[in-house]
């Protein structure tokens, strides 16, 4: 994009300065691009196929997840987050088999036991 030109007028209403730019915008044509080269990658073996995310996972901001308690099943895929630090805001205690995780893999966790409040009110006219 590029500004085309400025024009500065005054307003009749108190002598206000506006300002009105034009601009103008590139168009590309696409026809012209070819497609990025295809990578090959290496075959898919073994413990790589099984990545499985932890319950309730998802991406915060760049490098800060948040996901439901990790068991064993998701060793392999946190293993490839890279992570150096887990908060947990949960008071039940985390299994030995995940503790074992979390020593052998550097990973410090933070333990934040905060009781949870949430009211469930339960719909008698359907009993």
């Amino acid at each position: 994009m590029k500004i085309d030109h400025n024009s500065t007028t005054s307003a009749t209403n108190g002598g206000d300065t506006t300002i009105c730019r034009t601009i103008e915008v590139a168009v590309f044509d696409r026809g012209d691009l070819s497609p990025p080269p295809v990578v090959a990658s290496p075959p898919v073996v073994g413990d790589e196929l099984n990545l499985i995310p932890p319950l309730n996972f998802a991406m915060v901001d760049n490098g800060i997840f948040r996901s439901g308690f990790p068991d064993s099943a998701n060793f392999s895929f946190l293993q490839t987050l890279g992570l150096r630090s887990i908060i947990c805001l949960c008071p039940e205690p985390y299994s030995e088999a995940t503790m074992e995780f979390l020593k052998d893999g550097g990973i410090r966790l933070y333990k934040f036991g905060i009781e949870g409040y949430k009211v469930f009110k339960l719909d008698q006219s359907s009993f």
